[in-house]
């Protein structure tokens, strides 16, 4: 199951959520947002990750030989070798990642919503909602957060990206920050809390500042009215390139759903309407609720719709969309 969201332990999924369920109503379900101890508890979280020496084994002649400045992190409950890396790599620990913030929901000024697990451990994450909203015209609410990952396989540094959810379809905006390349923000290790604090409320201000940005770039795609040439324009240039008749197909049956999320009821809103915000949005929706995504099964297909939607081709595909949209509407 190294493609699943993780359910190492009894077969129990590696997630909780505040209010609805999600992911195929997988995971721990509370009301209310929690502490980073109990985060990690509800999450299935409360594991470490131990390093152990690499050894080369030849079967035929029976001898063994040390893999030098080469270990394997080991999850320590299960025993899954969650991948190899270099002896510069330092562990974060589950409890060290979720305490980084624990500050800031101390003071409110976030709240832990939704955390769990993907692919056997190899992947933790977690959502903490911050107290604010952003309008598009008068019924389309959009709630900032604040999403933190980190991994036990050596593929992605312990980070913080700014984030958003249009309440009224849920669909996901991860906003690049120009200082990351779009990766995020890399986190230190701090042994004492207060380097902690302090580092966790500087993070903290990075990000007030890029949802300020997102504020206005949101208004000035609210204030393009699309025509129809540009919406075919944009529409055409959101969608891959293809050769061949099957992939032609294939394209014109998303740009046919792009069309179609353009004019319903979550682009239709007041003050939405026609916008290059909702142009936006339509290709947004594609790519977070309706893409196909391969796999075994339902989990398997779940895990590959989150990681894409958040690091991977969906990802950069809304963030070109998202880019395109702008600058159309600035220009």
């Amino acid at each position: 199951m190294s493609h699943e969201i993780d359910i190492s332990v009894n077969g129990e999924a590696a997630v909780f959520v505040t209010g609805t369920p999600a992911w195929h109503k997988l995971g721990q379900v509370v009301a209310n947002a929690v502490t980073s101890a109990q985060a990690i508890e509800l999450a299935r979280l409360n594991w470490d990750v131990e390093q152990w020496e690499l050894k080369a084994f030849d079967r035929e002649l029976g001898k063994e030989a040390l893999v030098r400045h080469k270990y394997a992190n080991v999850r320590k409950d299960t025993g899954t070798v969650l991948g190899v890396v270099s002896d510069h790599y330092r562990i974060f620990q589950n409890k060290d990642c979720f305490d980084f913030m624990d500050s800031l929901v101390a003071d409110k000024l976030a709240m832990f919503e939704t955390a769990g697990a993907l692919k056997d451990g190899r992947v933790v994450w977690m959502l903490a909602r911050i107290p604010t909203e952003y309008m598009a015209g008068t019924q389309d609410a959009i709630q900032p957060y604040i999403l933190l990952t980190n991994s036990h396989d050596g593929s992605k540094a312990l980070r913080l990206f700014p984030t958003t959810i249009r309440v009224v379809c849920q669909n996901t905006l991860n906003l690049a920050l120009r200082d990351g390349l779009g990766e995020g923000i890399s986190i230190r290790h701090r042994p004492s809390l207060s380097e902690r604090v302090s580092e966790a409320r500087e993070k903290l201000g990075i990000i007030h500042a890029r949802f300020d940005q997102f504020d206005a770039e949101l208004h000035t795609m609210l204030d393009k009215q699309m025509t129809g040439v540009e919406l075919e324009g944009y529409f055409n240039a959101s969608t891959p390139p293809t050769t061949g008749k099957r992939a032609e197909m294939r394209r014109r049956k998303i740009l046919h759903q792009f069309q179609s999320n353009f004019t319903n009821a979550t682009n239709t809103l007041p003050g939405v309407t026609g916008t290059a915000w909702a142009a936006y949005n339509a290709v947004s929706q594609y790519f977070d609720h309706q893409r196909m995504f391969k796999g075994t099964n339902t989990l398997e297909k779940a895990d590959h719709q989150l990681e894409s939607i958040w690091f991977g081709s969906s990802h950069h595909a809304k963030q070109e969309a998202y880019q395109m949209a702008l600058t159309l509407a600035a220009g």
